[in-house]
């Protein structure tokens, strides 16, 4: 399970990095998006919050169990503050990798951020980095694609309003 858990991990550092670098990289948007979600000090938030996911993406990689924890606590901060925008209805994209993006935050970002809790909670199993075996990577490669499917499905229904829609002939 260690081997599971540390592929977890990796999966979740190159998330938390790519967030933390994205972040950086457009500050000011990072900060106005903050702001409309409510959040206090959004410019501080700005700098501090990729900060902690770059710290984040690193612990996962050299002290993956104890790094975990703390993913796991930082996305369900993350999705407190994501709810509450859900329910004021804010009109605005998440900034969660950097970008405002042009669709509001929604359940789609809250399922996104359960499966990222999944991945946490799976590399809390890890108390130090190991070479992962070919099981151990063909499981989290189906995992992932199995994520990928729940997102695009959320996603399908967030753009079309359902998933499968079938017209029945009428007689």
């Amino acid at each position: 399970m260690s081997e599971l858990g540390y592929l977890a991990a990796l999966i979740l550092a190159v998330l938390f990095a790519w967030a933390g670098v994205a972040k950086l990289g457009a500050r000011r948007r990072t900060a106005r998006t903050f702001a409309t979600l409510g959040l206090p000090a959004p410019a501080a938030l700005a700098l501090a919050v990729p900060v902690v996911e770059l710290a984040l993406a690193a612990g996962l990689v050299l002290a993956p169990g104890w790094a975990a924890a703390g993913a796991l606590a930082l996305l369900a901060a993350f999705s407190v503050f994501l709810t509450r925008a859900v329910r004021a209805g804010v009109d605005v994209g998440c900034g969660c990798f950097g970008s405002a993006g042009s669709e509001p935050v929604s359940f789609v970002e809250l399922v996104r951020n359960g499966l990222l809790g999944i991945a946490a909670a799976v590399a809390l199993a890890a108390p130090r980095p190991v070479a992962p075996s070919l099981a151990a990577i063909l499981v989290a490669g189906a995992a992932l694609a199995i994520a990928g499917l729940v997102l695009a499905l959320a996603e399908l229904k967030r753009t079309v309003g359902h998933i499968w829609k079938m017209d029945l002939p009428q007689s």
